[in-house]
C-alpha cells in the first residue's frame, strides 16, 4: 500500500455489469469527475456499454473488461441453480489473469489503496477476490430483491410467476451464498458497509442483521440546467417495465387524465405488448422510450408535467432529485426512499396507492407555474443540505476511505 501522503489513493471502483443502464449505472458515471478530485481510479466491470466507455475514456480512466462482455443469464432455471452468482464469479477470476485491455486484474488489486465496490447483478462476487489486507468498501443499493423478497417474482399484472412458496425454497442456495458473502464482507476489520438511504440501512439491518453506514447517490445539477421548453400533456417514468416499478399501476393512474404516458427504460417484448394492450383499454397514450441519450433524457424530462412513479419499496430513486433539479415536479408514491428526497407539498407530492382522485388533483398542481417553481426551488435547496451532489458524495467517500485506511 502506498504510504505517500501527498498522492491521491488508488480507487479500484468496481460494478458488476452495466448492461441494464439505470438509476445506479448513472450514478457512477456522473460522479466520476468529482471522485478524480481526491482519488485515482480505476474502473472494474463485467459488461460496460458504450456510454459507460466513452465517459471514462473521456476522463482518461483506465477500465478493464472481459473480452466478452458478461451478460446475465435470465429464466427460472437460472435463478434457482445460482447461475448468475455463479457465472460472475468465474468471470471475475478469469479477469485475474487477462483482460480486453491486455492487463491483469490481480496487478490492478496489488497496486491499489482501495476497493469501491458498487451493489447489483455480480458485483459482490468480487469480494471474494479482494485481498484481506485491502481495505474494501460496499456500497449495498438494496438487498438483493430476487432472494429477500417476491416483488421480482411477479408478472407485469401482479400475479405470482409459480408458486411462490416453491419460489422461495428453489432459491434458498442462492439466497444463502448472497447472505454468506455479505457475512463474510462485513466480518473484515477493514471492510464497511453503506446503503443509500436509511430505507435501505434498515432493509440492510433486517435481510442481513448488519449495521452500515450512508452513502448518497446524487444529482449533478449542470446537467438538469438550463431553461425549461414549453410544457406538453405528458408524464414521464423512469425504469424497466415490472411490477415492482409499478408500470402497469401507473397506467391505472392516468386512465381519464388525456395525458401521454413516456415510458422509458423499455421491458420485454411481452410486457411490452401487455403495457400497449392495457393501455389502449384505458384510453392512455404510450410511447416507450427503451433508452434515451442523457440529453434526450433532460429535454424528456423539462417539457413534461410531473415525473411520476409508484415503483414499490423503491430503495433511493435518482428520479425525484433529477426532476427537482430539472424544475419538474416529482409526484412519488408516499413508499421507501422516496420519502426521504420528496417533502409532500414542498418539494413535490407524496401519495397513496391507487388513490387516483388524489393523484389527479396532484397532476393538475402540477400544471401551475407557481407549483413548479416552488417545488423545484425547495428541492433544490434539500438537495443541497443534504449533500446529494457529486462533490458531497466525492468528499463522504474520501471520508470512508480514508477511515478504512488508518
Amino acid at each position: 500500500m502506498d504510504d505517500d501522503s501527498d498522492s491521491k489513493p488508488r480507487l479500484l471502483v468496481v460494478k458488476g455489469t452495466f448492461e441494464q443502464f439505470g438509476g445506479a449505472e448513472r450514478d457512477i458515471l456522473n460522479n466520476l469527475e468529482a471522485w478524480q478530485a481526491y482519488f485515482e481510479i480505476t474502473c472494474a466491470s463485467l459488461h460496460l456499454n458504450d456510454e459507460a466507455r466513452e465517459k471514462m475514456e473521456s476522463l482518461g480512466i483506465l477500465y478493464l473488461t472481459p473480452a466478452i462482455p458478461w451478460k446475465k443469464p435470465t429464466g427460472g432455471w437460472a435463478e434457482f441453480r445460482a447461475l448468475a452468482s455463479r457465472q460472475a464469479a468465474n468471470r471475475w477470476w478469469n479477469m485475474l489473469e487477462i483482460t480486453e485491455q491486455g492487463l491483469r486484474l490481480q496487478d490492478v488489486l496489488a497496486t491499489s489503496d482501495a476497493v469501491h465496490l458498487v451493489g447489483g447483478v455480480g458485483s459482490l462476487e468480487f469480494s471474494q477476490l479482494v485481498p484481506r489486507d485491502l481495505p474494501l468498501h460496499y456500497h449495498c443499493l438494496e438487498p438483493h430483491r430476487g432472494l429477500h423478497e417476491d416483488v421480482l417474482h411477479r408478472t407485469l399484472d401482479g400475479n405470482p410467476k409459480q408458486n411462490l412458496a416453491l419460489t422461495r425454497f428453489l432459491l434458498g442456495k442462492q439466497r444463502r451464498r448472497d447472505t454468506s458473502m455479505t457475512h463474510d464482507l462485513a466480518d473484515r476489520s477493514n471492510a464497511r458497509i453503506s446503503g443509500n438511504s436509511p430505507w435501505i440501512q434498515e432493509r440492510i439491518q433486517t435481510v442481513y442483521g448488519e449495521e452500515s453506514g450512508l452513502l448518497w447517490p446524487s444529482v449533478n445539477l449542470d446537467i438538469w440546467a438550463g431553461d425549461c421548453p414549453s410544457t406538453d400533456d405528458c408524464v414521464v417514468a423512469i425504469g424497466n417495465a415490472s411490477y415492482v416499478k409499478g408500470t402497469m399501476d401507473t397506467i391505472d393512474m392516468l386512465a381519464g387524465t388525456g395525458l401521454t404516458y413516456h415510458h422509458v427504460g423499455g421491458g420485454s417484448d411481452a410486457d411490452i405488448a401487455m403495457m400497449e394492450v392495457y393501455a389502449k383499454e384505458k384510453g392512455v397514450e404510450l410511447i416507450v422510450e427503451p433508452r434515451l441519450s442523457q440529453d434526450d433524457l433532460v429535454n424528456l424530462v423539462k417539457r413534461s408535467r410531473a415525473v411520476v412513479s409508484l415503483a414499490r419499496g423503491e430503495p433511493f430513486g435518482l428520479t425525484p432529485i433529477e426532476a427537482q433539479a430539472a424544475g419538474t415536479p416529482a409526484l412519488m408514491v408516499d413508499e421507501g426512499g422516496y420519502r426521504h428526497t420528496v417533502k409532500d407539498g414542498v418539494s413535490g407530492r407524496l401519495l397513496p396507492r391507487e388513490d387516483w382522485s388524489v393523484w389527479h388533483t396532484a397532476l393538475d398542481e402540477a400544471a401551475t407555474d407557481e407549483n413548479r417553481d416552488a417545488w423545484s426551488e425547495a428541492g433544490r435547496d434539500a438537495i443541497s443540505k443534504m449533500g446529494l451532489r457529486p462533490e458531497d458524495q466525492a468528499l463522504k467517500l474520501l471520508e470512508i476511505i480514508s477511515d478504512l485506511r488508518d
